[in-house]
C-alpha cells in the first residue's frame, strides 16, 4: 500500500502537530512547548485509494526538575525560626571525608625502601660498583683504576697498551671503560674481551661504528692494546698470547 501523507496529533486534538506528505517522515517535536505530565501521541497513516492506519504511543514529559525543600518533614510539627534548603533536582547527598589511616602509610613506606633495596642489592651494576671502589687484593697491580692478576701480564706491556689505549681509544670506549652504548659499547666487565683475537681483529680492521684504529699499528701495538683492554676495568682475562 502507498503512502498518501501522515497525520500526526497531540492527545486528543483536532488540528494536527504536523502533516507529512513526502520521506523522509520527520518531525521535531518540541517538549519545552507541552506542559509536564502524561501525553499521547497519535499517528495517523492515510493510503491511497482509502484506508488508514491509527498509532497511539503515550509518553510522560518533565522538563523543569523537582524542587525539594531540605529542613521541613511533610506532616512535622515544628516550632520557631527554620532554616530551610531549597534543592532544584536531585537531593545533594554528604560527601564522607577521606580519613588518613597510618595503616596503608606503613604498608607502602615499607614497599618502596623495600623496593629501593631489592634494586641496589640484585642489579648487576652494584657488583660493578663494589669492584671498582674495593681495593685490588695484596700483590696485584691496578690499571685503569681496576685490578690486574699478579705475576701474570708484562707491566711494561701494559703500560705501553695503556698509552696507546688513552691516545686512540678513551675519546669513544672512555678513561673508565664506560663507552657510549650503543654505538660504543662498554669494555668494563664486558665478557666478549675473553676472546683475544677477536680484540686484535676489531682494532686493526674496525666493527661497525669503530673505524680501524690499529690498521697501522705495529703487532706488538696490538698484543699491547688488547692486553690492557682485557685487564682493566674489571676485566681480568690473562695476556695476549
Amino acid at each position: 500500500m502507498v503512502v498518501d501523507r501522515i497525520e500526526v496529533y497531540l492527545d486528543g486534538a483536532s488540528e494536527p502537530l504536523a502533516v507529512l506528505k513526502e520521506p523522509p517522515y520527520r518531525l521535531n517535536l518540541d517538549t519545552r512547548k507541552i506542559p509536564d505530565g502524561e501525553h499521547v501521541l497519535r499517528v495517523v497513516t492515510h493510503f491511497r485509494g482509502g484506508g488508514e492506519e491509527i498509532r497511539e504511543i503515550p509518553f510522560t514529559v518533565n522538563n523543569y526538575p523537582d524542587v525539594m525543600v531540605l529542613g521541613l518533614d511533610e506532616g512535622g510539627e515544628v516550632a520557631g525560626t527554620l532554616e530551610l534548603r531549597l534543592a532544584v533536582g536531585e537531593p545533594e547527598l554528604p560527601v564522607e571525608p577521606v580519613r588518613f589511616n597510618p595503616i596503608w602509610y606503613v604498608v607502602a613506606s615499607v614497599i618502596v625502601l623495600g623496593s629501593i633495596w631489592a634494586y641496589f642489592a640484585l642489579s648487576p651494576a652494584t657488583e660493578r660498583i663494589v669492584a671498582e671502589v674495593a681495593p685490588p687484593a695484596q700483590g696485584t697491580q691496578t690499571h685503569g683504576g681496576q685490578a690486574a692478576p699478579a705475576g701474570n701480564l708484562d707491566q711494561a706491556l701494559m703500560e705501553k697498551g695503556k698509552s696507546i689505549y688513552e691516545a686512540n681509544c678513551a675519546a669513544c670506549h672512555g678513561a673508565n671503560g664506560q663507552g657510549i652504548p650503543p654505538a660504543f659499547p662498554a669494555l668494563a666487565g664486558n665478557a666478549n674481551l675473553k676472546d683475544a683475537q677477536m680484540i686484535l681483529n676489531v682494532v686493526k680492521n674496525g666493527r661497525g661504528a669503530m673505524p680501524a684504529v690499529g690498521a697501522a699499528f705495529s703487532d706488538e701495538d696490538l698484543k699491547a692494546v688488547a692486553t690492557y683492554i682485557r685487564n682493566s676495568f674489571g676485566n681480568s682475562f690473562g695476556p695476549v698470547e
